[in-house]
């Protein structure tokens, strides 16, 4: 679950990260109760999901109640990069002498917690990444261990800070965004740009937090911004009936059904060195019947930008004949015109295989390995399926 900044810079104060003295609104109205009230100049942003919000042109500065004005009434309800702008957050401008970049998320090959340092913050930081790796500091935490004094030392030394005063503010805004990101169960915490002062003192300037849907039951102090993030028709009927499904890119063409999200990213990301694009993905957690998977693949294949659709699952708990009994029910049920190609592995996988062969429906075919599901389920693509 992706958080509004205005929602993860709520947390960042609790957690005794500064912020810059702000107003959000949500309406032209709330606008204009607030032209006398904010701190000029003032920064106008929409807040909205996506990246590359500054480029897109949803950053933009007022220096009188008539700019603000007009620029808030530009953006409230405009679309930036697909997505509907249902609020501003109104900042006064820091004036800032540098523009930091850091953030925590999880090292998946590393298996650890990394915290990321730079000194080129800003909203070139992917190009900074991208061309010249070493800008960053990188340092990885042992969860055992836990965040301690020397690793934030190493931090701000491999960043290239001296100042001491610098130094401290960072190293405080680190120690609070480790412990933001670890008690929310936070896939990513990130500050971009984190503002330093005439002072030495920092400011972060923009916030991201993006929590593990899987572990929302464990914070239910979230539940609140979760009732004012924009969600689908899609995923309201998914969480209404136990599923999650995820939005995954616009520009994808294959849907995926699976059974835990480190098998979804592993489909996603087979799939992309095959070539494709997953553009949703549906999640049916353990346990799943024939009639579950059945109504998953109902409630997936409802997207029509799903030309074709990989079923993976490892059955623990999740029976594979379960499975198999759901693809055949579905596809028997409403004769879906998508190619569907499903890979079974683990609990009565040899059950499962044998009932999706017996049946010999048209469009739909097994794979032994997931290298190969993805191969198969973008040929098939091509030969043939909705809108394809």
């Amino acid at each position: 679950m992706k958080l509004y900044e205005y929602q993860a810079k709520e947390l960042f104060r609790d957690y005794g990260i500064p912020t810059p003295h702000g107003h959000v609104v949500k309406s032209p109205v709330e606008l204009k109760a607030v032209l006398s009230r904010v701190s000029y100049p003032v920064v106008v942003k929409a807040q909205v999901l996506v990246g590359g919000r500054g480029k897109a042109g949803g950053v933009r500065f007022a220096d009188t109640p008539e700019e603000l004005e007009k620029s808030g009434t530009a953006l409230l309800g405009a679309t930036l990069k697909d997505e509907k702008v249902a609020a501003l957050l109104l900042e006064e401008k820091v004036p800032a002498t540098e523009e930091y970049y850091l953030a925590v998320t999880l090292d998946r090959a590393r298996r650890l917690p990394l915290i990321m340092f730079s000194r080129s913050g800003g909203m070139d930081i992917e190009a900074v990444a991208r061309e010249h790796p070493g800008a960053i500091a990188r340092v990885h935490v042992d969860p055992q261990m836990g965040l301690r004094g020397f690793h934030l030392e190493q931090l701000t030394k491999a960043g290239g800070l001296a100042d001491p005063a610098v130094k401290k503010g960072v190293q405080r805004a680190a120690r609070a965004l480790y412990r933001l990101w670890d008690e929310s169960d936070a896939a990513l915490a990130e500050i971009n740009p984190l503002m330093v002062l005439a002072d030495g003192s920092v400011v972060a300037a923009d916030a991201k937090l993006e929590v593990d849907d899987s572990a929302l039951f464990r914070h239910p102090e979230l539940g609140a911004f979760r009732a004012e993030l924009p969600e689908s028709e899609l995923e309201r009927e998914a969480r209404a009936t136990g599923f999650l499904y995820i939005d995954v890119d616009p520009a994808g063409s294959v849907g995926v059904v699976s059974n835990g999200s480190g098998m979804i990213m592993s489909c996603i990301d087979w799939i992309a060195r095959h070539g494709g694009r997953v553009t949703c993905a549906l999640d049916l957690g353990g346990g799943a019947t024939a009639d579950r998977v059945a109504q998953g693949i109902d409630i997936l294949l409802k997207n029509p930008r799903v030309k074709s659709l990989l079923i993976s699952i490892f059955g623990g708990i999740t029976r594979c004949d379960e499975i198999a009994g759901g693809v055949l029910k579905a596809v028997k049920e409403h004769a879906y015109p998508v190619p569907i190609v499903t890979r079974l592995e683990g609990t009565n996988k040899e059950k499962g295989l044998a009932l999706l062969k017996e049946a010999r429906l048209a469009g739909v075919t097994v794979a032994g390995t997931l290298s190969e599901a993805a191969d198969r389920v973008l040929t098939a693509q091509k030969l043939g399926g909705r809108g394809a």
